[in-house]
């Protein structure tokens, strides 16, 4: 089954609201776990070699496998992105 994506639609990160949330009923709805694949060993290894160790937390998992399926355009996973790193800084 293929998920058609309507390259029209835009998120605002100010409109978001709740990101977190967003990103977690967005990968819900598509079944979506978050968990590592074995791509992600090689990114890991690959980032330590570059030293570019980046870490990345559950919501940044699902957000990468939202767009790795072609669920979310990269104009969405970035204004998700965005909005979630907001809120996370504001501790919220």
């Amino acid at each position: 089954m293929s998920h058609a994506h309507d390259a029209t639609t835009v998120l605002d990160k100010d409109a978001i609201g709740d990101a977190r949330a967003a990103i977690h009923t967005l990968a819900w709805t598509h079944g979506i776990t978050g968990a590592r694949e074995s791509i992600d060993t090689f990114v890991d290894a690959a980032a330590r070699l570059s030293d570019a160790e980046a870490e990345f937390d559950h919501c940044d998992r699902l957000l990468i496998e939202l767009g790795r399926r072609g669920l979310v355009s990269d104009e969405e996973r970035f204004a998700l992105h965005a909005a979630y790193l907001v809120q996370r800084a504001r501790g919220l």
